[in-house]
């Protein structure tokens, strides 16, 4: 593993019933950088960033976080510095907000509840969510319940964050109000693997963008290469159709 390098995927491999989903995936992540996941549906890119985690086992492959190989037997440790942002919030209905952003810096990091309040509270102010301390994922848009879901991954203080296509349950104008959450974590420099067709932030960003299908990494580059020059004509073609639909 490259010494600078806070996520490295090395030659990961998954099936499904002799289906070949990832076909030996590699790529490196350095602290501070937003790598950006894009291709056709079932191309393998959910599948791949489950496998970082390891909610999805790979079949092979290594993948290492700082520098520690991901395994079985280190995986509750190795999660707690992996935030992930699920598509559908899997926020906890009978908790408020507040209790949601706080549950797991007491159960899985040891916080007082006095510590995980006040950095619950810091992360809400953050994602704009502040004043929605005491109510309940029901009560909420599910641009806000979205955003809830952010800040529990941020109060977590992860090493990376994982996004799962953060807006593919929402309509548009909610879906505006989480990319611009997750835009304004990239200027801060935080650390992200993301999983979109939201290609106006992949352009804005990203500092690369791999564009996947049929489990191989197809082309990858900086948002203007893979955009204004692609190297593969497929990449070009998934491009211009997702600008059409755009």
């Amino acid at each position: 593993m490259a010494d600078d390098l806070i996520l490295d995927v090395q030659d990961v491999k998954k099936a499904y019933d002799g289906l070949e989903v990832l076909k030996g995936i590699s790529f490196g992540l350095r602290k501070g950088d937003t790598k950006v996941l894009i291709g056709p549906s079932g191309s393998g890119k959910s599948t791949l960033l489950r496998c970082i985690n390891h909610l999805t086992v790979p079949d092979a492959g290594r993948i290492y976080l700082n520098g520690h190989e991901v395994l079985d037997d280190n995986i509750d440790a190795m999660r707690a510095r992996m935030g992930f942002v699920f598509q559908d919030f899997n926020l906890f209905s009978h908790l408020s907000v507040l209790d949601n952003v706080r549950i797991c810096q007491i159960k899985v990091n040891g916080a007082t509840k006095e510590a995980a309040t006040q950095r619950a509270k810091r992360e809400l102010e953050r994602v704009g969510l502040g004043d929605k301390a005491d109510a309940y994922p029901a009560e909420l848009s599910g641009g806000q319940q979205q955003r809830v879901s952010i800040a529990r991954a941020l109060a977590m203080d992860p090493d990376v964050l994982l996004f799962d296509e953060p807006t593919s349950a929402l309509d548009p104008e909610l879906t505006g109000e989480v990319v611009r959450v997750m835009q304004q974590l990239a200027a801060e420099g935080m650390t992200m693997v993301v999983v979109t067709h939201e290609m106006s932030f992949a352009r804005q960003a990203a500092d690369e963008i791999i564009f996947m299908e049929n489990g191989h990494i197809v082309e990858q580059g900086t948002p203007d290469a893979m955009f204004t020059d692609s190297v593969h004509e497929r990449t070009r073609a998934f491009l211009n159709v997702i600008a059409e639909h755009g």
